[in-house]
């Protein structure tokens, strides 16, 4: 854990001022989490700085979040990826935002997209571009890079926690789009039977999670950012595995987990942990 004091204290991005409600210390983090009571976004408060943000990707934290050893398992969960997009807006040109090592980017250039990653750390961009695909240093509420061109689709595969003003940034998507491009935003779900079960040892809160978005929360960003055609469904529905779903009997433990799920799914929760939001981007 990182023990350095954060003190930018923030409003709700999605709200403005108004009423926040402290709920707990994360047990992983030990920061601060609240929910704003008008929408009920969920965040850090305090912040950390943009220079404390930034060192929090390291390239240790990279080797952590990207080993070697898994990019096979990246590399397939990719070509599932891609083969929902493709049925959605065939093959055409692609922003992969956060690209880490840039295995998405590299698949999707096997299968004929044109692509491009962007990333706001160095040493991301320096492992993207070492796998010969074109990467740049940045952030989407910055400049679009010269002769880069609006794209028929951008993706945020795990990025949108991260972002110090994630609102911001998608509020800035639309000039990365052509008119009627397609944007996919995955991202864990706050609203979760295993995020309120767990509460504040939910794995989710870890340090580098800055915000978290319910199904709700991110709707209303998606749609105050210009987006219309949104669908949010569980990650595993979006890519599935080939192997298909888990075998219905798996014991005791599993039932009670099964039966604990229904009960909190009754209850207004939802049954999955992480979610994938499509949206396109309303002609101007």
């Amino acid at each position: 854990m990182n023990a350095e004091e954060w003190r930018e204290w923030v409003d709700c991005r999605l709200c403005g001022p108004g009423n926040l409600r402290v709920l707990f210390s994360a047990q992983r983090s030990g920061r601060q989490v609240v929910r704003c009571r008008g929408c009920g976004l969920v965040f850090y408060d305090p912040q950390p700085s943009p220079a404390q943000a930034a060192a929090l990707y390291s390239v240790d934290y990279l080797e952590d979040e990207y080993p070697q050893a898994l990019a096979p398992e990246r590399v397939q969960l990719a070509h599932r990826r891609l083969a929902r997009i493709e049925r959605m807006t065939g093959v055409g040109s692609l922003l992969d935002v956060g690209c880490g090592r840039g295995d998405f980017l590299i698949a999707a250039r096997e299968r004929g997209w044109t692509v491009a990653g962007l990333d706001r750390s160095p040493a991301a961009a320096r492992m993207s571009a070492a796998a010969a695909v074109p990467v740049f240093e940045g952030e989407l509420t910055g400049p679009r890079p010269p002769g880069l061109q609006p794209v028929d689709v951008v993706t945020l595969w795990d990025v949108l926690e991260h972002l110090t003003d994630p609102v911001a940034a998608l509020a800035a998507l639309p000039r990365w789009l052509r008119s009627g491009g397609l944007l996919i935003v995955e991202t864990q779900n706050v609203r979760s039977v295993g995020a309120v079960w767990m509460g504040h040892r939910w794995e989710q809160f870890v340090e580098f999670h800055l915000y978290h978005f319910s199904p709700a929360t991110l709707r209303v960003a998606l749609e105050r950012a210009g987006f219309e055609a949104i669908r949010i469904e569980p990650s595993d529905r979006f890519a599935p595995d080939e192997r298909g779903k888990a075998p219905a009997h798996g014991g005791p433990r599993r039932a009670l987990a099964w039966l604990r799920d229904v009960i909190w799914a009754m209850a207004g929760c939802d049954r999955f942990n992480v979610m994938v939001a499509t949206a396109r981007r309303a002609a101007p």
